[in-house]
This record gives structure tokens, sequence and C-alpha cells, in this order.
């Protein structure tokens, strides 16, 4: 008997480690296909920009998931776009460059660096897209440098 329980023991510990390391290893960034991941958000994360610096929350928001407009909402950006202008300045139109993109598990992230007048490190871009059924909505948005950082 001892026996028998001894190794239904082992194959769990040994079922459980392989579950664990397929939650990890999905857990982890994975590649992504960049040429596609950019055809919708180099413009979507463009019209972020654009729309902060106009101060035009529709356009900020319209490719937002629902969770997204939930947790954006206009006091919100309001105060983002005040920040932005006191800490790193205007965007300079058109500036963004991409630098990767990553999947990892539905999601899918693009990041890119954008100028601002008067912020010389640039800052860091990261827009969180998913990736179910029908078109990309953005669910996450992310921005940092040093001066927002301070």
């Amino acid at each position: 008997m001892r026996t028998s329980a001894s190794r239904i023991i082992i194959v769990l510990i040994v079922a459980l480690a392989a579950v664990g390391g397929i939650a990890y290893w999905l857990s982890l960034p994975q590649p992504v296909d960049e040429t596609s991941l950019r055809i919708y958000s180099d413009p979507m994360t463009e019209n972020l920009l654009l729309a902060i610096e106009s101060g035009n929350y529709t356009d900020f928001s319209r490719d937002f998931d629902n969770s997204m407009k939930n947790a954006l909402n206009l006091a919100a950006f309001q105060q983002l776009k005040s920040q932005f202008e006191s800490k790193i300045g205007h965007y300079v139109p058109a500036s963004k460059t991409f630098i990767k993109g990553e999947r990892t598990g539905e999601f899918i992230i693009a990041y890119y660096r954008a100028n601002y007048t008067i912020e010389p490190a640039g800052v860091t871009v990261k827009v969180v897209f998913t990736s179910g059924n029908g078109p990309a909505k953005i669910t996450g948005l992310w921005f940092s440098s040093p001066k927002l950082a301070s």
C-alpha cells in the first residue's frame, strides 16, 4: 500500500510542478509579430499622444476598452495632461519610435520612446492591447521617464 501511495504522491508532485512550470512560462513575455502589431499600435499610440497634447479626452479614450474608460476618466486625463505639461513639456508630434512588442498571456504590449520638449531622456510609453476577437482595444497605458518619476 505504501508503495502505491508513494507513487501517487510522486505523480501528483510531478504533475503540479509541470502545471506550475507551464503557468510560469505563459506569464513570461512571448514574441509577437511586430509588423502586425504596429498596424494598429502605431496609429493608436500617436492618437493617444496627440490627444493628451490637445486636451481632447474623446480622442484620447476612443480606442479604450470599457475597463480602461472607467479607470482613466476625464478627471484623471486632465490631471495627466497637467502633470505632463509641468514635468516633461509638450509632445513632439510624430517623434515616437517603436522599441519592441511582446505578448503576455492574453495581452499584447507595444513599447515606444516619445520625445517631449523638456525631457531630454525621452518618455517610454507602454500600451497594452487586448488580443481577443474583434478589433484591438487599449486596456493599459503607462508612461515613464526620469522627470515623471521625480
